[in-house]
């Protein structure tokens, strides 16, 4: 009750002690926001937050990858990933690095992790994408897309690209 009074005389205080001029403008300024906020959802920024999904259609292990310095998860061979969220990605460029695991005998012998690198053009992203896919290919190549979903649109690839060219021949 206390507390409740407190507010409202702060308020009151704060609210009605301003001038008649600048309470109708501070009431049109909140009113125009919410109008901006809710009806002209165009007019807004493009978001940036994403999550990133990887797809892996290799017989080697993504041990780590990144897009420009944000982690986006590891890989199983021939499968997909988690779904890595809540990451900040913009631009016109994507460095895409990543690092392949290591089998027991290479980690024994002491070798060093396979390590990529790459830049490629980031594709065109639409207000309503909120997924940004990452597909390892054969011979070190990386295919990126976004989507409104967790469906890729590259889900038309063979899990196994290798297979697949078998039986096409």
């Amino acid at each position: 009750m206390l507390v409740r009074w407190i507010w409202n005389w702060l308020f009151n205080q704060t609210w009605y002690g301003l001038p008649k001029g600048a309470r109708w403008g501070l009431s049109a300024l909140f009113a125009g926001y919410f109008v901006w906020l809710f009806f002209l959802p165009d007019l807004h920024p493009m978001p940036t937050d994403t999550s990133i999904r990887g797809h892996s259609h290799i017989d080697r292990p993504v041990h780590n990858f990144w897009i420009n310095g944000r982690w986006g998860g590891n890989l199983d061979p021939y499968g997909g990933g988690g779904t890595v969220c809540c990451q900040s990605i913009s631009g016109d460029t994507a460095e895409m690095v990543w690092v392949y695991g290591r089998t027991v005998e290479e980690f024994e012998r002491g070798d060093e992790p396979e390590r990529h690198h790459v830049t490629l053009p980031m594709p065109k992203r639409t207000r309503e994408d909120r997924y940004l896919h990452v597909h390892f290919l054969p011979n070190h190549e990386v295919k990126l897309g976004w989507s409104s979903n967790l469906v890729s649109p590259y889900a038309h690839l063979p899990k196994r690209q290798d297979v697949a060219r078998y039986q096409e021949q």
